[in-house]
């Protein structure tokens, strides 16, 4: 519970639901996922989920396997994600374990022809991974309140 929302009565809070964080993630590309580097510090960059949400919980991005985030990731599994929808005033705060995942079958499910911008050989390419984030808390704030949800 935030301090502003430790005054407020159960009805002035946001319900917040699974259905309702799809509903949000589901209209943003680009959310800023953080990780922890070598060094301890927060480490956060853009990454696309491409709008491919059936959301349960977990959050699924392509990266390549040497990338930063995946050597973080696999360091340290705790992962932030940020998604922002500035024009309504929406913004929800994910953060969960991250873990990488090398299997074609689900490359392939997961895989949108956006994607090729970033990964031009496709997700057969060997170096390509993904990255699963399991959500286990969610933060929202928005114009009708905020709200929390353990996952």
């Amino acid at each position: 519970m935030t301090a502003r929302q430790a005054g407020k009565t159960e009805e002035e809070k946001v319900k917040l639901s699974k259905k309702k964080l799809t509903e949000i993630i589901k209209k943003i590309d680009i959310c800023m996922m953080t990780t922890v580097a070598e060094n301890g510090r927060l480490h956060s960059r853009p990454m696309s989920n491409n709008r491919n949400v059936d959301w349960g919980g977990d959050n699924w991005f392509f990266a390549f396997a040497d990338s930063t985030q995946v050597q973080e990731v696999t360091a340290n599994p705790n992962v932030n994600l940020a998604y922002a929808l500035t024009d309504d005033i929406v913004f929800v705060s994910l953060v969960g374990k991250g873990r990488i995942v090398r299997d074609d079958a689900k490359k392939k499910k997961l895989w949108s022809d956006d994607l090729k911008r970033w990964f031009p050989d496709g997700y057969e390419d060997d170096s390509v991974v993904l990255i699963e984030v399991k959500a286990e808390h969610a933060f929202y704030w928005g114009k009708d309140g905020d709200g929390e949800l353990k996952l």
